[in-house]
């Protein structure tokens, strides 16, 4: 085979083998939705960093990972996960949401007019749309 053949061959193989990840993103993304509605955060978040491992520009395992360090009371790391999903995708109203009421209910919590609440949405994942 000409070396320029073979070459324009694995070029072309990149997109599908990129394309054949995400289904098992996506899967490892919904796990964790699914540990989280069994209240299992430390699973959630074994679940969503191999989803972020899998696919680093997943917003939707952004956010949930934020979600679940905000009910384990990792405030610090909930944080910078809600920043890099915002960095992703900043018009996500899911996110923004999420990400506004995290910080309302941590300056009630510095300004003690209320407890720290539940945290936000865990989001679904939307296969072929980087979740």
């Amino acid at each position: 085979m000409r070396p320029n053949v073979f070459l324009a061959l694995v070029f072309l193989s990149l997109p599908l083998a990129a394309a054949c990840r995400l289904p098992l993103a996506s899967k490892t993304l919904m796990n964790g939705v699914a540990a989280a509605r069994a209240d299992r955060w430390d699973d959630a978040v074994v679940h969503w960093k191999n989803a972020l491992a899998q696919n680093p520009g997943s917003e939707a395992a952004h956010n949930n990972l934020a979600i679940a360090y905000e009910k384990k009371g990792a405030w610090e790391e909930a944080r910078k996960e809600y920043e890099a999903a915002l960095g992703l995708a900043p018009d996500n109203p899911t996110i923004k949401d999420n990400f506004e009421r995290f910080k309302s209910r941590q300056e009630a919590a510095r300004t003690d007019k209320g407890p720290a609440a539940r945290g936000g949405n865990v989001a679904d994942s939307a296969p072929g749309r980087g979740r």
